[in-house]
C-alpha cells in the first residue's frame, strides 16, 4: 500500500531481488560517503595540518592508482566474475575509511587513499555489470537513474549529518563521520554476499559468441573510443573539482564555515531525489547525445554561479553556492542515465566489465585532473582564475557528442 503512494514507484516496479540489493547497497554507502568525501581535503587541512596542495595532490594520487588498476580490474570481472571482485573491493575501501580516521602522516594518508581508489575500482566496474545484467535494455536508463536518485539520497543524508556531527576543532567529530563510512561498506558486504543469481558470476558465452574478450576489441568500437573522450573532458571540468576545489573555495575564499558543506552538497543531493523521475521523461524525447550536450550547458551556467559569489555578502555567497549547486544537479540528473545507458549499449556481453571499467576510466582520470588543477591553483590564490576555467573547459565536449549525434543518424 505504502508503494503505490510513492513518487517514484514506477522505478521501484522496475527492481528485482538481485537489483534491489544493489542499489540499497549503493544508497548505504552513499551516506558513508556523504559523510567524508566533500570534507576530506577541510579535515586534513585543518585537523591534520597538511596543506591544501597536499590535499589536491593526494587526490589526484587516489585517481592516478585507479587508473593503474582500471584495466586489469576490468579485465578480471569479465574472468572471475563481478561478485569475487565486488566483496573484495568492498572489504577494502570499508578498511580504507577506518584508516583516513587515524591518518597523522603524509605517508598514512597515501595508504589509506590507495586503498581506497584500489576498493573504489573493484566495486565500481562490478557493480554496474550486475546491474546492468540483472535489468531488460528497456529498463536501463531508468534504474541508471533511479540508482543514482537513491545514491544521492545517501549522500544528502550523509552530508546532513556531518553539518550536524561536525565541530570546527573536534578531531574526534572527524572520526565518527569515518567510523559510520566505514560501517556502511562492510553492511554492503553482507547485501553483495547473497547475491545469488548467475549474473553476478562470470558470463557464460553463447555458442554464436567469443569466450574472451580484449580492450582491443572494445576500443575498436569508434563510437564509445569518442564518448569515453568527451567524457573525460566533460567530467575533469564539471564533476571533478566539485568534491576537491569547491570546499576548499567556500571554506578558505569565501570564509564560510566547515557546516556550510553539509548544506551546500544537501540542496544538489535532495533536488536529485526531487526531480530526477521528471528529468528522465524529459530526456526520453531526445536523443542521449543531445541529453549530453545539455549537460556541458548547464554545468557551464552552475559554475558561472560559482563565479558571482566572491561579490557578494557572505550569507549570500552561501546561498549563490546552494543555487549553483541545484543547477548542477540538473546535469547529473542528465548524465547520469544517460552516459552508461549508451557505454553499454555499445559494449558486446563478454567484454561488459571492461566496458564499465572504461566508464570508470573517465572518472579516474578526470579525478587526478579536477582536484590537481583545484589544489594547485587555490594554493596559489587563482580562485577565480579557476573557477572560470571550469565554466569554459565544461563546454568543450560538444563538438563530439555533436559528432556522434550526427554519426548516429
Amino acid at each position: 500500500m505504502l508503494a503505490s503512494k510513492l513518487p517514484f514507484k514506477e522505478f521501484t516496479a522496475l527492481l528485482n531481488p538481485h537489483s534491489r540489493r544493489i542499489v540499497a547497497g549503493i544508497a548505504l554507502s552513499a551516506i558513508g560517503r556523504g559523510m567524508t568525501l566533500s570534507l576530506l581535503m577541510v579535515y586534513l587541512h585543518d585537523m591534520r595540518g597538511f596543506t591544501i596542495s597536499f590535499g589536491g595532490l593526494l587526490m589526484g594520487w587516489g585517481a592516478l592508482f585507479g587508473i593503474v588498476c582500471t584495466a586489469p580490474l576490468g579485465a578480471l570481472v569479465d574472468r572471475i566474475g563481478p561478485k569475487k571482485v565486488m566483496l573484495a573491493g568492498l572489504l577494502m575501501t570499508g578498511f580504507s575509511a577506518l584508516a583516513f580516521a587515524f591518518v597523522t602522516t603524509h605517508t598514512h594518508a597515501f595508504i589509506a587513499m590507495t586503498l581506497f581508489a584500489f576498493g573504489g575500482q573493484c566495486v565500481w566496474p562490478s557493480q554496474m555489470v550486475i546491474l546492468t545484467r540483472v535489468t531488460p535494455v528497456k529498463d536501463r536508463t531508468k534504474i541508471f537513474g533511479f540508482n543514482f536518485m537513491l545514491m544521492n539520497l545517501g549522500l544528502g543524508v550523509g552530508g546532513f549529518l556531518s553539518a550536524i556531527i561536525i565541530r570546527e576543532d573536534s578531531i574526534f567529530s572527524y572520526q565518527i563521520m569515518y567510523f559510520i563510512d566505514s560501517l556502511t561498506y562492510l553492511v554492503f558486504i553482507f547485501f553483495i554476499w547473497g547475491l545469488d543469481t548467475p549474473h553476478a558470476g562470470k558470463y557464460i558465452a553463447k555458442e554464436h559468441e567469443p569466450d574472451k574478450g580484449s580492450y582491443r576489441e572494445l576500443f575498436a568500437i569508434k563510437e564509445l573510443s569518442i564518448l569515453t573522450i568527451a567524457g573525460i573532458i566533460l567530467l575533469t571540468f564539471g564533476y571533478g573539482p566539485l568534491q576537491s576545489g569547491l570546499p576548499v573555495y567556500a571554506t578558505q575564499y569565501l570564509n564560510l564555515a566547515p557546516n556550510w558543506l553539509g548544506i551546500i552538497f544537501g540542496v544538489n543531493t535532495f533536488a536529485i531525489v526531487a526531480f530526477q523521475p521528471l528529468v528522465l521523461k524529459l530526456i526520453a524525447n531526445y536523443s542521449k547525445y543531445t541529453a549530453l550536450i545539455a549537460v556541458a550547458v548547464i554545468w557551464a551556467l552552475s559554475w558561472l554561479v560559482v563565479g558571482i559569489s566572491p561579490y557578494l555578502s557572505m550569507l549570500m555567497a552561501g546561498i549563490a553556492l546552494c543555487i549553483s549547486q541545484l543547477i548542477f544537479a540538473f546535469g547529473e540528473m542528465v548524465h547520469a542515465p544517460t552516459s552508461p545507458a549508451l557505454t553499454q549499449e555499445l559494449a558486446p556481453e563478454h567484454i561488459r566489465g571492461r566496458a564499465s571499467a572504461l566508464t570508470s576510466l573517465q572518472w579516474g582520470i578526470s579525478g587526478i585532473a579536477g582536484p590537481a588543477i583545484a589544489g594547485l591553483m587555490i594554493g596559489a590564490h587563482l580562485e577565480q582564475l579557476w573557477v572560470l576555467l571550469m565554466a569554459f573547459g565544461v563546454l568543450l565536449p560538444i563538438p563530439f557528442f555533436a559528432y556522434l549525434k550526427r554519426i548516429k543518424k
